[in-house]
């Protein structure tokens, strides 16, 4: 008879964190934002004509323009909202030639500890030679190629979350 009376008020609590699991879930946001900028003190200098490229471009556009002498920069901003916990985030930016071979690459960590949310942004200057710290940065080299911006939580698998194609031409 016991069994019987504990039935509903069992059933009713199973139900009501069901219920605050799938609300949770719904209000569980995590967001991260890439824009890109490129910069050229080369590409300052020239006169501006409508066939020109821009010295200094902040884009969403696919095609990004460098100078050799110039400068890739990729801006990540995030903004993690009601927890109970977040996964520590890696962010990767790649630069890739024509041919696959990496170029350049930096990569940032994002650990949230607040379980109600965080947010941040933190600037990724990607340079041509430096793969690690401690490379030598040099001029970029003329030719196409392919920047790639991933994420990764922990013990999960890379997920892109943008890419563009860069083009350093001489000016």
């Amino acid at each position: 008879m016991t069994i019987k009376r504990l039935g509903l008020p069992i059933a009713l609590l199973i139900v009501a964190i069901l219920s605050i699991e799938v609300l949770l879930t719904l209000l569980r946001q995590r967001e991260i934002t890439v824009t890109f900028s490129a910069e050229s003190a080369a590409l300052a200098a020239l006169p501006e004509t409508p066939d020109s490229a821009a010295a200094e471009t902040t884009t969403d556009e696919p095609l990004l323009t460098l100078a050799p002498d110039g400068k890739l920069s990729v801006t990540v901003a995030w903004s993690y909202q009601i927890g109970p916990r977040f996964p520590t985030t890696t962010v990767h930016a790649i630069v890739q030639s024509e041919n696959g071979e990496t170029v350049a690459e930096r990569s940032l960590s994002i650990t949230c500890t607040n379980p109600l949310g965080c947010s941040g942004s933190q600037v990724l200057d990607l340079s041509y030679g430096v793969r690690a710290e401690g490379d030598t940065a040099a001029d970029w080299q003329i030719g196409r190629y392919s920047v790639q911006v991933t994420r990764t939580y922990s013990g999960q698998q890379p997920t892109e979350i943008t890419s563009r194609r860069l083009t350093v031409i001489n000016p």
